[in-house]
């Protein structure tokens, strides 16, 4: 089974390490929320899982004056670094000119895109403003099941290839998958394809939500995902997991709610991208007005506190996975507090690692130390 290049993952574990100490050593109290920005509904491709439903752009996206008023309230709250996604971030006509104002802010971009658009000129300008990393999604180890997931023949071979490009270029760049039946004998292959590349692999949840609500089918079973995470926690290793534990423990499980905003296209601010549940517009509300929203909401303080119902709420790995994801407990309970539905372990069973331990925490192997990671290609 191949693993985690030694490199990379020595480079994470020291990440990780250093999260863990300056959280212990800092204030308990709220801090800055993770942003995620997502500039346009339109996409050039019609994935089966899609949370935005994307594809058309909505009527009512905020224009590129409006985002430049957006990103200057957020250096005032002290927002450092933001997600940019969509839809697809790429195609949207003004891209450069919201990237180079983030730059100007000293705002720095993580870019989630499909890759389609990244060619060598398009990735040099990338390299050349303040971008700490590119996600690219590849949904499957082959091209066949790639594009039939993402509805677009050739997307896969343009996936690979913005992969290939933003290495060469010095970009820290992730493939990130999200785990579907349609692509679960696959994982091995994808993992292969992101060693081939020396980048890590991401592997997300599939959220009954957006397009993915009209394709249930295509989520695992409970115990389909704990094959994957055997899978998945063989590639980690067990010094990299075990980092990974330690930290979902201090900070309570991976799960954001409550300490993030999720901005939409139409500057409706929601909780999470996979939990629209709105908390306001930044068209009606200042962004620190809807921050301090979240801050006071009962809602988000259940979940920070994670009294989580059901088999969840009594669990003695409610601490590591953080009671699991709350948009699927949402999605497919109605009950954004209810247990998770797609966790197959029981109450005080020993089977570390379990799935949101492993699932979620890969989240923590891609996010603790992207910008160190991008340091060591220099």
């Amino acid at each position: 089974m191949i693993s985690v290049d030694d490199r990379i993952k020595e480079i994470l574990i020291t990440g990780l390490r250093n999260k863990i100490n300056k959280l212990k050593t800092g204030n308990p109290g709220f801090t800055i929320p993770v942003v995620s920005l997502k500039i346009t509904n339109e996409c050039n491709l019609k994935c089966l899982h899609c949370s935005s439903d994307s594809g058309l752009p909505l009527h009512n996206e905020l224009t590129l004056k409006e985002i430049q008023n957006l990103i200057d309230q957020l250096t005032q709250i002290g927002v450092k670094r933001v997600t940019l996604s969509g839809g697809e971030p790429t195609i949207r006509k003004d891209f450069w000119d919201i990237l180079r104002y983030l730059d100007n802010a000293g705002i720095q971009v993580s870019l989630f895109t499909n890759g389609f658009f990244l060619n060598r000129r398009f990735v040099d300008g990338l390299n050349n403003l303040n971008v700490s990393g590119v996600r690219i999604s590849i949904d499957g180890g082959v091209l066949v099941t790639h594009d039939k997931i993402r509805g677009l023949n050739g997307s896969f071979s343009r996936a690979i290839k913005a992969v290939e490009l933003c290495s060469e270029a010095g970009l820290m760049v992730v493939i990130v998958n999200v785990i579907m039946k349609n692509n679960l004998s696959e994982i091995r292959k994808i993992i292969n394809l992101a060693e081939k590349n020396h980048v890590p692999a991401y592997f997300r949840r599939f959220h009954p939500v957006g397009r993915g609500l009209k394709n249930l089918h295509l989520m695992p079973s409970p115990e389909e995902l704990k094959d994957a995470t055997l899978i998945i926690g063989s590639y980690y290793g067990e010094d990299l997991i075990r980092e990974m534990i330690n930290y979902l423990e201090l900070v309570g499980g991976w799960c954001y709610i409550g300490n993030r905003m999720c901005i939409e296209p139409d500057g409706n601010v929601v909780l999470c991208p996979s939990l629209p549940h709105v908390m306001g517009n930044v068209r009606e509300n200042s962004i620190n007005e809807i921050w301090n929203k979240i801050k006071n909401s009962k809602i988000c303080d259940m979940i920070r506190e994670r009294r989580i119902a059901g088999k969840c709420g009594n669990c003695s790995y409610l601490k590591v996975c953080g009671g699991g994801c709350r948009a699927d407990a949402y999605g497919l309970t109605g009950d954004i507090l209810s247990e998770d539905p797609m966790c197959w372990n029981q109450p005080n069973q020993s089977s570390l690692p379990i799935l949101n331990a492993l699932i979620m925490a890969s989240a923590a192997f891609y996010e603790s130390s992207y910008v160190d990671l991008k340091r060591c290609r220099d």
